[in-house]
């Protein structure tokens, strides 16, 4: 966020003190000392003095800046998809040293990756619903506990405000229940994306549309004050 004349307020997640907000002075100038050391999604190693509402950044050195994530269109997209979930899931001043290793292993992946962009982005969501303590049931009704992988539970449901799936039998029994249609094979693709390391995951043709209705209605169900998932890419440093 630009402040001033010359300045910069920036995010940054931390391993320490979890998402925090800084001030980078006179970044926006052309000598500026920070030069390229803030660029988005960079991993910095920093030192800051504190303030009352902000604290102030008085050096930074890159450790990884993860310039092929910034400098294609596809990936970056893809990238600030997740920074716009750890904001939704994990916006708070709590540290979590895993969802910090999540997000540098999934840049790190992303920057090599030439395909699949969907599937990772998808795939971290899922991951990072975990480590925030809402993991999606996929594996049998939320409500009878069906096998949903069974040939007879028909037309299946995802209901985000109930975070799993259901079956259509309990579907019709209350359709109060916010609960929309998954094409066959979603739930197994979710489940696949869940259990993969993000540098292997992949999504079957046809799916991938059925997989992001999922993922995005439940990061959206539990973001503490449904956060909107539609942060630019350049608002979070990874630091």
């Amino acid at each position: 966020m630009r402040y001033g004349e010359a300045d910069r307020i920036l995010d940054l997640y931390t391993p320490e003190r979890g998402l925090v907000s800084t001030i980078a002075k006179g970044i926006r100038r052309t000598k500026s000392r920070f030069g390229g050391r803030l660029e988005p999604l960079s991993c910095v190693d920093f030192l800051a003095y504190g303030g009352r509402t902000l604290d102030t950044i008085t050096q930074a050195e890159v450790l990884r800046s993860f310039h092929g994530v910034r400098e294609d269109l596809a990936r970056l997209e893809v990238a600030g998809s997740m920074v716009a979930t750890v904001r939704a899931l994990a916006g708070g001043d709590e540290a979590d040293r895993r969802l910090f290793n999540l997000l540098y292993h999934a840049l790190d992946a992303l920057e090599t990756r030439e395909a699949g962009h969907e599937a990772m982005r998808s795939a971290f969501a899922l991951k990072l619903s975990t480590l925030a303590g809402y993991a999606p049931q996929l594996d049998g009704c939320l409500s009878c506990d069906l096998d949903l992988d069974e040939a007879d539970a028909g037309i299946l449901y995802y209901a985000p405000d109930l975070g799993g799936a259901r079956c259509g039998e309990c579907r019709s029994e209350n359709p109060a229940v916010d609960a929309f249609p998954v094409p066959p094979g979603t739930l197994a693709a979710l489940r696949a994306l869940m259990r993969r390391p993000l540098n292997d995951v992949s999504l079957e043709k046809g799916l991938e549309d059925g997989v992001h209705r999922v993922v995005s209605a439940h990061v959206l169900a539990h973001a503490p004050g449904n956060a909107a998932l539609s942060a630019r890419p350049s608002s979070l440093r990874l630091a």
